[in-house]
C-alpha cells in the first residue's frame, strides 16, 4: 500500500463551520472532479460500505464559492477534509435508493449491495473523503472514510463511455449556473433525434413552471447522446426486458409507477461527458412514472400525457430535497420518518420545531395546525397529511406540485430559489440552525488497515483504543492535534477511540 509522505506531527488544525467560505484555488484544481465509487451493503437494520475506486474525471459543474453545504438536506452526506490542515473544504447532502430499500419487506429478509458514487472537486493535496448517514434521530453520523492521495497509481483517469454532448440551453459557465445533464434511457441510435426533441421539451417544461421559469437563465442544459441497444425500458410486471445503457426499470419495490435504476456507476459514467450539478434521465416510454433522489438523479418517462408534471415533481425531489406531500399509507417510505423530530425536508414538519421550518410565512390569524377546508382556502399553514402519513406529518398548503401536481407551494418555491442561489458564483450564507461545528474528535480512515489518523482540538491528551467489550488494546499520548497511530497489530474487528470523554468508532480490516 502506498504511504503518504506528509508529516502529521507538524500539521495545523482548523475546524470550519458550514457557514464559512473556502478558497477554491487553495485546495482544488481549477478543472476536473474526483469521483469515489462504493457499494453500500446491508439489510433493514444495518449497512456498511465497500470501497471500489477513485476516478479522476474531466469536469466539475458546481459552484467554486459555495463549497460548504448551506442546507443540511438529504439522508446522506459527503465531506472532504484536507489532511494537512484538517479543514472541511467541501460538503454536500444527497439521498440514495438503498436507504429507501431498507424500509421494504425484502430488506428484512435478505442483504443487498447498491452502487453509490459521490463526485467532489479534485483536491490538490491528500484528503479524506467521508461518508455520513442520517440516523433515525435526524443527526448525521460518520460511517466511512477513505484517504485520497494524489499520484496513487490506481487513481484511474479511464473514461468508460465517450459520447457526443449537445448544448440544449447554455446561459453561462458551469461554476455560476445550475448545470443539468440529460441522459437518454432506452433510445436507440436511430431514435437519437427523438431524444434531442424530448430534451428540448424538457427545457420547455422548466420554462413553463415557476419558480424555474423566472430563473431559466440560471440554468444550463446539456444532453449526452448515448444510445441503447434496444428501445424502451424494463417493465417486470409485464415481463418486458430491454437491453438499455442505464438498466432502468419500473416496479421498483413492486410499485408499478416507480421507475429507477440500481446501475448508478453507468449513470455516472455517461454523465461524466459533461459538467453537471444534476442528472436528469429521460426514459423512452409512454408509461406514467419516474423517481427522484436528492443530488443523486431524477428520472421520468418522456412520452406520457402527464410527463410534464412528473418531470417537475421528480426534479423537486432531486434538486431541492423536497418531500412528497401526499398520503399513501401502503408506502413503506413513511417508515423513514421519526415523528419525534423535524424531518430534514424543508416542506414537511412534525410541528416539533415548527419555528425552524416555515412559521415565518404563516399569518397570525392562521391556526397551527390548520384545517383543510374552505375557511382558510390555500393560505400557508400546517395541514395534516404528508410524507405518506395520514397523521403526525404536516405540509405548508393544501395543494402543491409535491402533492397533486398543482403549482409549487410558497415553501417549496422559497426552497428552490435558495438552492438555485447556492449554485451561483455569489456566496450564500448558511441557514443559522445548520451552522454546526465540525467534530472535536475525528478518526480516519474507516475502515482502516495499517494506521488511523486521530484529529483533536486540544493536544497533549491520552487516547485509548478499546474493543467493543471494553478491553483496552492501546494507549497513546496525543502530542499534536493530528496524530498517526499504527494499528496493523490489532486483530480484525470494531474498535473505539476514546479521548477527553469523546468516542469514535472504526473498523480494523
Amino acid at each position: 500500500m502506498k504511504k503518504s509522505v506528509f508529516i502529521l506531527l507538524t500539521l495545523a488544525f482548523s475546524m470550519l463551520s458550514r457557514a464559512q467560505n473556502v478558497n477554491f484555488t487553495q485546495y482544488f484544481f481549477e478543472e476536473g472532479s474526483l469521483r469515489m465509487d462504493v457499494y453500500q451493503c446491508g439489510n433493514a437494520d444495518s449497512s456498511h460500505y465497500v470501497f471500489e475506486r477513485f476516478i479522476l474525471e474531466p469536469h466539475f459543474g458546481g459552484s467554486k464559492v459555495n463549497l460548504i453545504d448551506p442546507f443540511n438536506f438529504g439522508t446522506n452526506r459527503v465531506k472532504v477534509i484536507d489532511v494537512q490542515s484538517n479543514t472541511l473544504i467541501y460538503s454536500r447532502g444527497y439521498s440514495t435508493l438503498f436507504r429507501e430499500w431498507q424500509t421494504t419487506n425484502e430488506a428484512a429478509d435478505m442483504e443487498r449491495c447498491y452502487e453509490e458514487s459521490v463526485s467532489v472537486p479534485l483536491p490538490l493535496n491528500p484528503a479524506y473523503i467521508i461518508l455520513e448517514i442520517r440516523n433515525f434521530d435526524g443527526e448525521f453520523e460518520e460511517v466511512f472514510s477513505k484517504l485520497y492521495e494524489p499520484g496513487e497509481m490506481f487513481n484511474t483517469t479511464e473514461q468508460r463511455y465517450i459520447f457526443p454532448v449537445q448544448d440544449v440551453l447554455v446561459n453561462g459557465t458551469p461554476d455560476s449556473k445550475v448545470d443539468i445533464v440529460i441522459l437518454p434511457e432506452g433510445y436507440t441510435a436511430a431514435e437519437m433525434a427523438q431524444f434531442q426533441q424530448d430534451c428540448q421539451n424538457l427545457v420547455n417544461v422548466f420554462s413553463q413552471h415557476e419558480p424555474f421559469s423566472s430563473h431559466i437563465n440560471d440554468f444550463n442544459f446539456r444532453a449526452v447522446l448515448a444510445p441503447s441497444e434496444e428501445s424502451g425500458v424494463d417493465i417486470p410486471g409485464y415481463y418486458i426486458w430491454a437491453r438499455t445503457i442505464l438498466n432502468a426499470h419500473f416496479y421498483t419495490f413492486y410499485i408499478d409507477r416507480y421507475c429507477t435504476t440500481r446501475d448508478y456507476f453507468s449513470v455516472k459514467d455517461v454523465a461524466a461527458n459533461a459538467p453537471y450539478d444534476q442528472i436528469y434521465i429521460l426514459v423512452n416510454s409512454s408509461l406514467y412514472g419516474g423517481g427522484g433522489f436528492y443530488n443523486f438523479y431524477s428520472m421520468s418517462t418522456a412520452g406520457n400525457m402527464s410527463s410534464s408534471s412528473v418531470i417537475v415533481h421528480e426534479f423537486g425531489h432531486a434538486f431541492a430535497g423536497l418531500g412528497d406531500e401526499y398520503v399513501e399509507t401502503s408506502n413503506p417510505l413513511g417508515e423513514l420518518y421519526n415523528l419525534n423530530v423535524e424531518p430534514w425536508e424543508a416542506n414537511l414538519t412534525t410541528l416539533v420545531d415548527f419555528d425552524s421550518k416555515w412559521a415565518d410565512l404563516v399569518a397570525s390569524s392562521t391556526p397551527i395546525p390548520t384545517q383543510d377546508n374552505y375557511q382558510y382556502g390555500n393560505v400557508v399553514g400546517a395541514y395534516e397529511g404528508a410524507g405518506y402519513l395520514a397523521s403526525g406529518m404536516y405540509r405548508p398548503q393544501p395543494d402543491c406540485m409535491m402533492r397533486n401536481h398543482a403549482p409549487f407551494c410558497a415553501v417549496c418555491n422559497r426552497t428552490i430559489e435558495s438552492v438555485i442561489a447556492a449554485h451561483s458564483d455569489s456566496l450564500v450564507t448558511a441557514v443559522s440552525q445548520y451552522q454546526l461545528p465540525e467534530p472535536s474528535l475525528r478518526v480516519c480512515p474507516n475502515p482502516a488497515t495499517d494506521f488511523i489518523d486521530i484529529f483533536v482540538q486540544q493536544a497533549d491528551a491520552p487516547a485509548e483504543i478499546l474493543d467493543m467489550n471494553g478491553r483496552i488494546w492501546k494507549t497513546v499520548h496525543l502530542n499534536n492535534k493530528a496524530n498517526r497511530v499504527m494499528i496493523s497489530d490489532l486483530p480484525r474487528g470494531v474498535y473505539l477511540v476514546h479521548v477527553n470523554g469523546e468516542t469514535r468508532k472504526f473498523v480494523k480490516q
